[in-house]
């Protein structure tokens, strides 16, 4: 099922294709956070919906759990939401995981719409249509390919972020510039944090995503190579969630693709000039992000990566645009790596 896209400016072309599916009831699904900042706003933007249903659900990484889905769907069954109901998950990247991955199992799957409010679910969690919820500490452990029926962009959402969160959106975008050619990635050591957040920046950043989806939907191959900073970022987001102070999303890529670089260059002999010009966007952009991992503390992650089903492989990087997938790693590699 094609995934139809709508961006600020379309509010009646999106409007009308929802009704043109003819759904029976139309239910909201956001956090707590997103239902103070963003759900108002939404029903601004788009009347028609502005009486649907709400459900409302705990924010943060640490409710993207089973728990959290067994209250979702307990309020899908008292609001006698039917196969033709339709699921509309306003908020960031763990509201459409969530609610993707929930709406996927109700009465054997009701659709789905994506509202991304943060701009690393406009770039990235809304789009390729794997949905997810988190188990055993572990990300996205259990989860289903459930495509949204339609997605709409609007930047006005941007403005009920802290900067921090707009921060974290980065990381996928500087990923998908390093997945996309030497030309994009060489025009984005420019930007700031304001050029990351326009439409345009944000159109050409899901576009690079979905070039990579639709030429390979269920993950088999080339679509790997969106995995880049992901190996050693899950692991380095999953353990930062068991201390004190979790890291978002999007900081834990940017340090997972720290390392991932260096394994590019050990590995595939990836030009050291690359890894500077990174270092200089991460400087710029994450002044504060100095955390480190001990590559102890994330071996039990690595271990336990889904990707990871013989050994350790990973996403790694050629040159700008030219990934490469299933690349075998040792443990003394990545501890090399990550010195």
């Amino acid at each position: 099922m094609s995934t139809k896209l709508f961006f600020e400016g379309e509010e009646s072309e999106f409007e009308q294709y929802i009704q043109g599916q003819q759904y029976s009831s139309y239910i909201l699904l956001a956090d707590a956070k997103t239902n103070g900042f963003c759900v108002p706003l939404f029903k601004r933007i788009i009347p028609s919906l502005s009486n649907s249903s709400l459900i409302i659900i705990p924010d943060g990484e640490q409710n993207k759990n089973c728990t959290t889905c067994e209250l979702v769907w307990d309020e899908l069954n008292r609001m006698n939401a039917s196969r033709k109901s339709l699921l509309i998950n306003v908020g960031g990247g763990m509201v459409s995981d969530l609610g993707g991955f929930a709406a996927s199992v109700f009465k054997r799957g009701i659709d789905t719409v994506h509202i991304p409010t943060t701009l690393l679910s406009m770039v990235d969690a809304s789009h390729g249509g794997k949905t997810g919820i988190d188990f055993n500490h572990t990300k996205n452990m259990i989860g289903t390919y459930h495509p949204a029926k339609s997605i709409y962009i609007n930047t006005l959402f941007l403005q009920t972020l802290s900067e921090r969160n707009l921060l974290s959106g980065t990381a996928e975008m500087i990923k998908h510039a390093l997945l996309d050619s030497e030309e994009y990635w060489n025009e984005i050591q420019f930007y700031s944090l304001n050029d990351f957040s326009q439409i345009d920046a944000i159109q050409h950043s899901i576009a690079i995503k979905n070039r990579y989806v639709n030429d390979d939907v269920h993950d088999n191959g080339i679509r790997q190579a969106l995995n880049f900073g992901h190996s050693i970022g899950h692991a380095i987001e999953s353990h930062s969630l068991t201390t004190s102070q979790p890291l978002l999303h999007g900081e834990a890529i940017i340090l997972g693709m720290e390392v991932e670089l260096q394994l590019s260059r050990m590995k595939l002999q990836l030009d050291n000039r690359f890894i500077e010009q990174f270092h200089s966007m991460r400087r710029e952009l994450f002044p504060s992000l100095t955390q480190h991992f001990d590559t102890a503390q994330l071996l039990p992650f690595l271990k336990n990566d889904k990707k990871n089903e013989d050994g350790f492989t990973m996403s790694l990087i050629k040159k700008p645009g030219e990934p490469i997938i299933k690349v075998s790693v040792s443990e003394t590699e990545i501890n090399e790596a990550n010195q």
